[in-house]
């Protein structure tokens, strides 16, 4: 088998173990079409589906609260990027 396949598999799954570490710390999630929510991650799973408590939706450019929820679910294949160290508002 080729060593180097290895070493992309490991890479590969490094951001997830990092998604993994963050779980409890408070996190900002933007996602494709712009909006912005920031909670405590509460779960992650493999396809980067999320899960966050004391959520607050965001608004983009001034960081305002815009809402705030209890826990929602946001599919991985809807997220832009997630910031692991970030402030609730």
């Amino acid at each position: 088998m080729y060593k180097g396949a290895n070493l992309m598999s490991s890479k590969t799954q490094l951001p997830l173990k990092y998604l993994q570490d963050a779980k409890g710390n408070n996190v900002l999630v933007k996602l494709k079409d712009g909006g912005e929510y920031i909670g405590e991650l509460d779960f992650s799973d493999s396809t980067m589906n999320v899960i966050l408590k004391n959520c607050t939706e965001v608004k983009e450019r001034t960081g305002e609260p815009k809402a705030k929820y209890g826990t929602i679910l946001i599919r991985g294949s809807q997220i832009l990027f997630i910031s692991l160290e970030h402030t609730q508002y």
